[in-house]
């Protein structure tokens, strides 16, 4: 059963039979794509029966069944796996944090935008205090 998808940007056309379609995906990945989805949908299937069967739940249920076993007369080589090692970077470290404006101005050699207010005394006019005593 070919169907025309003309649902989305691309025209496809679906044969959910053969489990293709026009985009390629369908074909290669063994999965379906948009279009099939859409068109098993519109048709009333289920999206787990557009599967391919090897994705399936019963097959790697099967592969996994079993004890798997070297053939006969092979060599097994033990050794110990470690973690590769981590090499650095040369120079400095980058900074993991957020800096203020204070410090990124005094990266680019300028004087911060926002200086400190000097307050000053509403009723003596007069600095190192805001209230009067």
């Amino acid at each position: 059963m070919a169907i025309l998808c003309a649902r989305w940007q691309k025209d496809c056309v679906v044969d959910l039979e053969h489990q293709k379609c026009d985009c390629g995906v369908y074909g290669v990945e063994k999965r379906p794509c948009s279009h099939a989805i859409a068109d098993g949908s519109y048709v009333g299937l289920h999206i787990s029966t557009l599967v391919c069967s090897v994705y399936s739940k019963d097959t790697l249920f099967a592969g996994y069944s079993e004890n798997i076993y070297l053939c006969a007369g092979q060599q097994v080589e033990v050794r110990t796996c470690f973690p590769p090692e981590v090499k650095c970077g040369p120079g400095r470290q980058k900074k993991s944090r957020w800096q203020s404006w204070v410090e990124l101005s005094r990266m680019r050699r300028r004087t911060p935008r926002k200086q400190h207010m000097v307050y000053s005394c509403s009723v003596c006019k007069e600095t190192g205090h805001t209230r009067p005593q």
